[in-house]
């Protein structure tokens, strides 16, 4: 699978809950928005979805090998098959899941 259609597929899911937004400008990747936070963006052209991650949540990816380091309290995962981004779709899913509970 091409990585813009593994994008398309976490794209579609995502969008699908209730309360998700995407803010699409010009140049930039289509972000993911639940009350105001980015839950992560995509990056279709590199096949990879970024994600800001609390800090125990961030060491516990990385050390499974789920992601890489991107910048400062946030990760980078590549999106190389539907197993990378059904994993993906996981990560944005608990971090949507922490927020609605609010």
């Amino acid at each position: 699978m091409k990585n813009t259609s593994l994008a398309t597929s976490v794209l579609d899911e995502v969008t699908s809950w209730p309360g998700i937004s995407t803010q699409l400008t010009p140049g930039a990747p289509p972000r993911f928005v639940f009350d105001g936070h980015e839950l992560g963006h995509l990056h279709p052209d590199r096949g990879t979805l970024d994600m800001p991650l609390a800090d125990d949540r961030r060491a516990e990816v990385l050390n499974a090998g789920r992601a890489r380091e991107w910048f400062s309290g946030w990760v980078s995962k590549p999106l190389n098959d539907d197993a990378d981004a059904q994993d993906g779709i996981v990560l944005l899913r608990a971090s949507y899941d922490e927020l609605h509970t609010r």
